[in-house]
C-alpha cells in the first residue's frame, strides 16, 4: 500500500508542476518575444549588401505583412569579441500566437515566392550566410520593464 501512496503523491506533484508551469507561460501578463541567435558566415561568394538586400526583401515580403507580429528586430552584433551574431527578436501578443505567427510566415514566404524554385534560390542566397549553429529563445514580457 505504501507503494501505491508514493505513486499517487507523486503523480499528484507532477500534475501540480505541470498545471502550473502551463498557467504560468500562457498568463497575459505581457507579450511573447521569440529571440533566436545565428551565428553569421562570410561566404566567399557573398557580401554585406547582398545580406542586407535579402534581409530587407524577407521583412518586406513576409514579416510586415504578418499582422500577428507586433514588432520584429534584425541585430547585427556591433561590439564585443563575437561579431559573428545576428540576433532576430520577434513580439506576438501570446503564447498561442507563436505558431500561428510561425504558419503565417510559411504562408506568406510561399506567396512571394510562387514555385518552388524560386524558394529554393531564395533559401540557397539567404541561407550561405549562416553557419546553422543558433538558438532559440521565448521571452515573457513583465509588465514592470515597460516604461
Amino acid at each position: 500500500m505504501d507503494k501505491y501512496k508514493f505513486v499517487i503523491i507523486l503523480c499528484a506533484m507532477a500534475l501540480v508542476f505541470i498545471v502550473n508551469t502551463t498557467s504560468f507561460s500562457q498568463e497575459n501578463q505581457g507579450n511573447a518575444f521569440v529571440v533566436t541567435v545565428m551565428e553569421l558566415a562570410m561566404p566567399e561568394d557573398g557580401s554585406v549588401a547582398e545580406f542586407d538586400s535579402l534581409n530587407q526583401l524577407y521583412t518586406d515580403k513576409v514579416i510586415k505583412k504578418n499582422n500577428l507580429i507586433l514588432s520584429h528586430r534584425n541585430l547585427r552584433h556591433w561590439w564585443g569579441n563575437d561579431n559573428r551574431e545576428f540576433v532576430v527578436i520577434y513580439e506576438v501578443a501570446s503564447w498561442g500566437d507563436i505558431l500561428k505567427a510561425n504558419e503565417m510566415n510559411n504562408t506568406l514566404f510561399e506567396e512571394a515566392w510562387i514555385t518552388e524554385e524560386t524558394r529554393k534560390e531564395f533559401n540557397h542566397a539567404y541561407n550561405k550566410y549562416f553557419t546553422g549553429k543558433h538558438s532559440d529563445e521565448i521571452y515573457q514580457e513583465l509588465n514592470s520593464g515597460r516604461k
